[in-house]
């Protein structure tokens, strides 16, 4: 068989279809991390002209994931000899994809819940600033006033003040 006018060989094709499937997506993410890998040496050299280390460091890298790629497809193809291989062998491939899948529902449903609750805070504060003031009564004083109040009792008047200005709608009724 040929795919793009080269021949396949045929330890390839005698694999099992799980692990030609992960020999691909493996082919596909190592090509990628070579591209990332001389993009970011050349972005470094930019920065720093005696920046040689990272060249040698991705480039260990792409050497163990060649190595573990390689160990992953041989683990794949021994448990496709068994009675049930198959399944578990796809169910190892694909359950990568179905992880990834999870976290972008979650991811999805965090921003919508955070989206939804800070509309929800700017309308409850709107709701805060456009109530009209209330004025505040001042307490019925008796007909007699002393000279001077003493302390104590000023204490006194002003804690009806700060109880009235603390009085306000419960949060459950501005959250209707």
């Amino acid at each position: 068989m040929k795919i793009l006018g080269l021949p396949i060989p045929d330890t390839i094709m005698k694999m099992c279809k799980p692990a030609q499937v992960y020999l691909i997506l493996s082919l596909i993410s190592m090509t990628l991390y070579l591209i990332s890998m001389l993009d970011v040496h050349d972005k470094v050299l930019d920065v720093e002209p005696a920046g040689e280390g990272i060249h040698y460091y991705t480039l260990s890298g792409l050497v163990i994931k060649i190595i573990f790629t390689i160990l992953w497809i041989y683990l794949l193809n021994y448990i496709c000899q068994f009675k049930y291989g198959k399944k578990i062998a796809w169910f190892i491939v694909l359950l990568p994809f179905f992880f990834m899948g999870l976290m972008l529902i979650g991811l999805l449903c965090a921003i919508s819940f955070i989206t939804l609750q800070s509309k929800k805070n700017k309308d409850l504060q709107q709701k805060i600033d456009s109530q009209p003031q209330q004025p505040q009564q001042q307490p019925q004083q008796p007909q007699q006033q002393p000279q001077q109040p003493q302390p104590q009792q000023q204490q006194q008047q002003q804690q009806p003040k700060m109880a009235q200005m603390a009085v306000k709608e419960p949060l459950s009724e501005l959250l209707r």
